[in-house]
């Protein structure tokens, strides 16, 4: 199976909402799958249904994280969200375009040059 980014996903007919450039707004300390799963849903979200027109550029702030695999994805990963909302169920699946870039907190710099310069 192909490893998801974009031009993957324009291969598969994806139809679903999908924002692919769009300014840093946002520094996200943290790229764990709680963060990615409730924040950066959020922003995906305010992209599609407010124009925030934002992505969030990640910081890993411990050794061992997911910065590799977040920048081969470009920052595409799929949400799946199952429970009950209303007493009806839900099972969906959606592809969050939110988050730009991952990096390393051994480059906080970096962090610092999204911060003033917004590149």
């Amino acid at each position: 199976m192909d490893q998801l980014n974009y031009a993957v996903l324009k291969k598969s007919g994806y139809t679903g909402y999908i924002l692919e450039k769009a300014p840093e707004k946002v520094m996200q300390f943290g790229e764990g799958n709680f963060l990615r799963a409730f924040v950066d849903d959020f922003i995906d979200i305010a992209n599609e249904k407010a124009g925030f027109n934002g992505k969030a550029a990640l910081v890993q702030p411990i050794p061992h994280g997911l910065t590799e695999q977040i920048n081969k994805q470009e920052g595409l990963y799929t949400l799946y969200l199952r429970g009950s909302e209303n007493g009806v169920r839900v099972d969906d699946r959606r592809v969050i375009s939110s988050v730009s870039r991952c990096i390393t907190g051994a480059i906080w710099n970096c962090g610092v040059t999204l911060v003033t310069t917004g590149s």
